[in-house]
């Protein structure tokens, strides 16, 4: 039995703002496909897993950018990515900062809610678990991954909290969520003396003509929750060089069923504010984003990406132009997918999870008998 958190259990939550503990500046690093798993290389990353060499220099760019926020999850990779997080961090901090903790760093996860997953004890060893392998005994920021659960959200957020008052997570967050389920999530915060920090939502020009989507982001503002908006630039839907071939291999059209001709006018406004601020579309996408007070996610593969958001941080749209965009946006809203399919997301995601435990375990049962077992996961803690 899944529950679809917006239609039971509803309350109403507090309108008061809470003051921001953490700063996640102008934009954010989204690390989903930083796993290093054989399933990652096949199935999760069409043009392969990173190198080490590669993430490396992705960090460094940040870093050097000014970029502070890292977005993983515990499902990104079956947990490599926070793997890759903890040493590409440890890496950076001997190299660059003579040892000292980069303290400017905010890195988020996720728990994940799998079909078997259903009680507090199985919540907290997912907790630690993603502690262990990032290297550090506090999460900057936690949140519940996808809006359909075993349980009712109340269950997660009041163990979320929990947590909090065991000095085990530093903010709490959620993700997908729309209007109600936010107002629900921040209920039980607000009962336990907490706030739910950021709400981590698709939002671009691909979907803010959804009202669910509008009402949600309002919301949010309204009780002083942060957004984080993944697939600010519609995963290349809104970028230059886009083609009709390109555009068919692009998962977004299969999950929205956009077509193509749907995106001309919305292509032709972004590509006129590009040649008037002298940028790439997927600049003015992202500001577009900013302009509506969420901090953009970007997909981080390449130093040359990071390069492309960095330069979007010095750049803003009048309120006319955003206004423009707003005109022209499209209303593919994820809120407004069918029950079943949403499911079946829940499903897969834990399948794709099945799938990280066999790789792991077949690789510790072959490492036990070549004669070198040994938990290679436990490294120094970050401070």
């Amino acid at each position: 039995v899944f529950h679809l958190c917006d239609t039971v259990m509803t309350s109403t939550a507090t309108t008061s703002k809470a003051t921001a503990t953490l700063d996640l500046g102008a934009v954010g690093a989204g690390l989903m496909q930083w796993g290093t798993t054989n399933v990652d290389d096949k199935f999760v990353n069409p043009k392969g897993n990173l190198s080490d060499d590669e993430v490396k220099g992705i960090w460094k760019c940040c870093r050097d950018n000014n970029i502070v926020f890292f977005d993983t999850a515990e499902g990104y990779g079956g947990g490599t990515s926070e793997i890759r997080i903890r040493e590409v961090r440890q890496w950076y901090q001997d190299n660059y900062l003579d040892g000292k903790p980069d303290t400017n760093v905010v890195v988020a996860t996720k728990y994940l809610p799998t079909l078997w997953r259903w009680t507090k004890a199985s919540f907290y060893r997912a907790l630690r678990g993603s502690l262990d392998r990032l290297g550090v005994n506090v999460i900057d920021l936690y949140f519940i991954h996808t809006p359909i659960h075993p349980l009712p959200i109340e269950c997660f957020i009041q163990w979320a909290c929990d947590a909090v008052d065991d000095g085990l997570i530093h903010e709490i967050g959620i993700s997908n969520c729309n209007a109600n389920l936010v107002r629900r999530a921040e209920a039980v915060a607000v009962r336990n003396g907490k706030h739910i920090f950021c709400n981590q939502i698709m939002l671009n020009l691909l979907v803010w003509d959804s009202h669910k989507h509008q009402e949600t982001v309002k919301t949010c503002q309204e009780l002083g929750i942060q957004i984080a908006a993944y697939s600010p630039i519609g995963q290349g839907l809104l970028t230059d060089n886009l083609t009709e071939t390109k555009f068919q291999s692009i998962r977004a059209v299969k999950m929205t069923g956009v077509k193509y001709p749907d995106l001309v006018p919305l292509r032709s406004q972004l590509e006129r504010l590009s040649k008037k601020y002298q940028c790439t579309m997927a600049q003015v996408a992202i500001n577009w984003v900013k302009a509506h007070g969420a901090v953009p996610l970007i997909g981080c593969r390449s130093v040359d990406q990071v390069k492309d958001v960095a330069a979007s941080i010095k750049k803003s749209l009048t309120n006319e132009e955003v206004q423009e965009l707003d005109n022209v946006s499209l209303g593919l809203s994820l809120f407004d997918r069918p029950l079943h399919r949403r499911c079946l997301f829940v499903v897969f995601i834990s399948v794709l999870q099945l799938a990280y435990y066999t790789e792991h375990w077949y690789h510790r049962w072959k490492q036990f008998w070549s004669g070198g077992a040994g938990n290679n996961n436990k490294k120094k803690k970050i401070t």
